[in-house]
Formats: C-alpha cells, sequence, structure tokens
C-alpha cells in the first residue's frame, strides 16, 4: 500500500460531488509558495526560540537544581524541541518548493495534458482526534501504470472530511497526468464523494 512519504507535493486528489466537463486542470490545485514574509516571521519566532532555550539552558547549570541530572536532562530537552522545530521549518520550506516546481511544470506543459479513466487499487487514510480525514493517499491502477496522490485537509476547500466521503477500493477515478511524465511529475487525480451517491439512492 502507498504510504505519504512516497506522493511529491505535486500530486493531489481533487474530491468531486459530481463528475466535471473532461477538461484539464487550468492550474495545479496545490497551495501556493510560502511567502518572503510567512518565512521572515518564522525565522522570528526560531530565533526567539533559540534565545530563550539558551537562557534556560545556561539557568539550569548555573542556578542550583535538584542534581546535575537535572540540568542534562532539561538541556537535551530544550536543544530537542529547537532542533525539531527548525527541522520542520526547513521540511516546509522545502515542501513549498516542491509545490512551486510542479505548478511551473504543469502549467509549462497543459497542451501534453492527458486524461486517463482508473480504478482506485488501494488507499491509505489518515485522522485526527475527532475522527476526521486529516489526509489520504489513493493507489490508482489507469491502462498506463499505477499512480498515486493524496487529499490533504490543511490544502482542502472543504476541510471538514469523513472517513465515509473517502473512495474506497474500485471506485472509479479520472487521472490527469502529463504525457510521458515520469514518477515525480505532477498529476491529479478525481473521485467522486461517494457520500453523494448515498444521497442519491
Amino acid at each position: 500500500m502507498a504510504e505519504s512519504s512516497s506522493v511529491s507535493a505535486g500530486q493531489v486528489v481533487v474530491l468531486v460531488d459530481r463528475w466535471p466537463d473532461p477538461v484539464p486542470p487550468v492550474e495545479l490545485p496545490v497551495r501556493g509558495p510560502l511567502r518572503t514574509a510567512s518565512r521572515a516571521v518564522l525565522v522570528v519566532l526560531l530565533l526567539f526560540c533559540v534565545a530563550v532555550g539558551v537562557e534556560a539552558i545556561v539557568l539550569l547549570w548555573t542556578e542550583p537544581t535538584p542534581g546535575r541530572w537535572f540540568s542534562l536532562l532539561f538541556t537535551l530537552l530544550f536543544t530537542a524541541l529547537v532542533v525539531v522545530l527548525w527541522i520542520a521549518y526547513f521540511a516546509a520550506v522545502a515542501r513549498s518548493a516542491e509545490r512551486t516546481r510542479a505548478r511551473s511544470r504543469w502549467a509549462e506543459a497543459t497542451d501534453r495534458v492527458e486524461l486517463l479513466d482508473g480504478t482506485v487499487r488501494a488507499r491509505t487514510v489518515s485522522t485526527i482526534e475527532d475522527g476526521g480525514v486529516d489526509s489520504f493517499v489513493l493507489v490508482v491502477d489507469t491502462a498506463k501504470g499505477q499512480v498515486c496522490a493524496m487529499w490533504e485537509r490543511a490544502t482542502s476547500r472543504s476541510p471538514m472530511l469523513l472517513q465515509t466521503q473517502v473512495p474506497g477500493v474500485g471506485a472509479r477515478a479520472r487521472v490527469w497526468r502529463l504525457q510521458d511524465a515520469d514518477g515525480d511529475a505532477p498529476i491529479v487525480i478525481e473521485v467522486r464523494d461517494p457520500s453523494f451517491e448515498e444521497q442519491r439512492r
């Protein structure tokens, strides 16, 4: 079964209530790049966290504590927290650059976008605490091979999605892809929300 780590930022699932006209998306339906102002704000916040962490660590080793083990434990804790925050920042920047490349590649190749019919072969669903869907990955079989893409709550226009709205194995899919594309090329997989099918019965 596909894992989310194998899906690039330009390989997206679009959930529709009815099949739209068979016209390829003009733009790749992904978030835009991380703005310079947003990056600057994040860097300032991270530097503030570093400063606070350094001050806390200095206090741990210069002020009375229950023991060296206490100072060492919290030094490691503060250091790990700051490192994780920086890793998350650089990951977000890299993901933003990946989305930008995918959007540019799609825009430059609109005349080479082809439509393939497909069938959902497998799915992986990730949920949040209240049971709603945070993201899901679909693996789709087409006449030209297997493709996979991801739906993410953070980038969807409909942020609240129930598990019953995720298409199951065997569901029909429409795949928009670049002709002769490689494995990292942008893809749009359109699938119908199965809850609309239930409402019409």
